[in-house]
């Protein structure tokens, strides 16, 4: 991912509300806290949890899809914990986007995206997941044409 796509990435998660990690004592936010910005790299909308994501150390993510999204390969650096809150995730890993290869996870469903591991998703309806783990998060695509940046 070159330095702009970081940039975009970045740019979509300022001003975010997010709650910071602390020690002795309860953070709690509640849905109706979260405010959500579009994420250039994907073209889906991105709300900070916990944490800042663009540093080191941990963060939580919501994410959702519109229906017909299709997140094209990329990996990141570091493993993803992804925990689906509605609709049906549709997930997949490898270096090309193959209909064929989804599986659907639906609500409830959890599962890990390893580091360095290319994967795609798509979303048939709206859908929202959570992801956490340990920052800086990036997006880093198989083909540099599926890089906002590049478009630029």
């Amino acid at each position: 991912m070159n330095p702009s796509s970081i940039l975009l990435f970045a740019l979509a998660l300022t001003g975010m509300g997010a709650i910071s990690e602390s020690r002795g004592e309860t953070n709690a936010v509640t849905p109706d806290q979260l405010k959500f910005n579009r994420n250039p790299a994907t073209g889906s909308e991105l709300a900070v949890v916990m944490g800042n994501p663009r540093e080191a150390g941990p963060f939580v993510l919501r994410v959702r899809y519109p229906a017909g999204l299709k997140a094209m390969p990329h990996s990141h650096p570091n493993d993803t914990y992804v925990t689906v809150i509605s609709g049906v995730l549709r997930y997949a890993e490898g270096e090309k986007f193959d209909e064929s290869k989804f599986k659907d996870y639906p609500a409830g469903s959890f599962f890990v995206i390893p580091a360095n591991v290319p994967h795609y998703e798509n979303a048939t309806a709206p859908m929202e997941f959570q992801a956490h783990g340990m920052g800086p998060i990036r997006f880093i695509f198989v083909d540099p044409q599926h890089d906002p940046a590049s478009k630029k």
